[in-house]
């Protein structure tokens, strides 16, 4: 009986023996590390979390994006692992208190992002994947646009094409080559980068197109740069304005010819509103999540709006979103700003005229109906779109 006594009592100090020393076989440090491979080869490695083993507890940190993502990785940990008392060296506990669930925001598709340059103004809208990418936009823009007024609202939303590292560099690059312009419109919808806009000198616009080579090989570049002096006459000037403007009116020589002249757009013009005023009408621009996703209904229906506005030079459209009055009254109004901007950039990437296309969010500030009701609400959701000639 004492030898067995005895004998248990050697088993238990080798035991105890092996957990605390670092120097022999199936000491604590060799346990630990079996153990914490185990564990990280049942995560998956795509999760970012960090394992850890201290003594007989295993260590979980990291943010996950949801809550089942979480129960699944704890379960997954459990198992890799055997629980064991001091003897036995295994796992007696998990410590997850370091393994937060961090939601992500809404998901913006198409992940847009506007920057438009206007004399000494330089407006914002659109998203971005997070607030430090919004943060390193802003200062940017403070230290290459000196003089300027900066203002707008980015949203931070999921759904950005590429890692966020690469589409701030790609955005960045964008935003260098606006620099250079007179006016213009920088634009990334989804991969696409565009830079659209007028600059008084063929080396500005090299600078623009040098700051735009930069862009990582996931994104695609557009790039429609004009180039305009600077006037030194007036009649320079006047010339400029109307370039400015897109009209260029032709002389003419008798009254016959002018009364062809000014009745022919007209009758143009009141083709092209109804023509696009019966598309528009055809059915309401939906969105298939909280912010800016159209469906793709809508998308079809914007492709013919944007093809019919190209055959019709004198249409300008003015795009308003609205919301019903459910929640913040400052975020409807961002909200509705977002949709109406998320239609304008699909209608410039299927081939719409930019300079054409304005936007505004109005909230719930213009309800059709009552709120009262579910179909009242859903009516009061809505895009409207208003056909805009000079005569209007």
């Amino acid at each position: 009986m004492i030898k067995s006594a005895l004998g248990i009592l050697a088993v238990g100090l080798i035991g105890t023996a092996a957990l605390v020393s670092d120097y022999i076989p199936g000491s604590a440090q060799s346990v630990e590390q079996v153990l914490l491979e185990d564990a990280q080869r049942a995560v998956p490695p795509e999760l970012p979390i960090d394992l850890a083993i201290d003594g007989q507890k295993l260590i979980l940190k990291g943010e996950l994006n949801d809550t089942d993502t979480r129960t699944r990785t704890l379960a997954l940990a459990a198992d890799a692992v055997w629980s064991g008392g001091i003897i036995m060296g295994g796992i007696t506990a998990i410590d997850a208190s370091g393994l937060k669930v961090t939601t992500l925001p809404p998901k913006a598709d198409p992940f847009i992002w506007f920057a438009e340059n206007e004399g000494d103004a330089l407006v914002f809208s659109g998203f971005v994947p997070s607030a430090a990418a919004r943060e390193t936009l802003y200062s940017l823009a403070e230290d290459i646009f000196t003089g300027h007024e900066i203002s707008g609202t980015l949203e931070i939303a999921s759904g950005v094409p590429g890692t966020d590292a690469d589409w701030v560099k790609a955005a960045s690059a964008l935003l260098r080559g606006l620099s250079y312009l007179r006016d213009g419109v920088a634009q990334a919808n989804g991969p696409e980068f565009s830079l659209n806009g007028v600059t008084r000198t063929s080396e500005n616009e090299a600078l623009a197109r040098a700051a735009m080579t930069s862009l990582p090989d996931f994104y695609r570049s557009n790039i429609l740069i004009n180039i305009s002096p600077a006037p030194v006459s007036i009649d320079d000037l006047l010339t400029e304005t109307v370039l400015d403007d897109a009209v260029v009116k032709s002389p003419v020589e008798t009254a016959d010819q002018e009364i062809e002249i000014s009745s022919a757009p007209n009758n143009v013009t009141v083709r092209c509103r109804e023509d696009i005023a019966a598309i528009i009408a055809r059915r309401k621009i939906g969105f298939s999540s909280a912010l800016a996703d159209l469906d793709l209904p809508s998308r079809n229906q914007l492709r013919e709006i944007s093809t019919k506005l190209n055959e019709c030079e004198n249409i300008r459209l003015r795009i308003t979103g609205h919301t019903d009055s459910s929640g913040n009254a400052n975020r409807n109004r961002q909200l509705s700003g977002y949709r109406a901007d998320a239609v304008r950039a699909f209608m410039i990437s299927v081939g719409a005229p930019a300079e054409r296309l304005s936007t505004r969010g109005a909230g719930s500030s213009e309800p059709l109906v009552s709120n009262a009701t579910p179909a009242g609400r859903e009516q009061n959701r809505r895009i409207e779109f208003d056909i805009i000639t000079d005569d209007n």
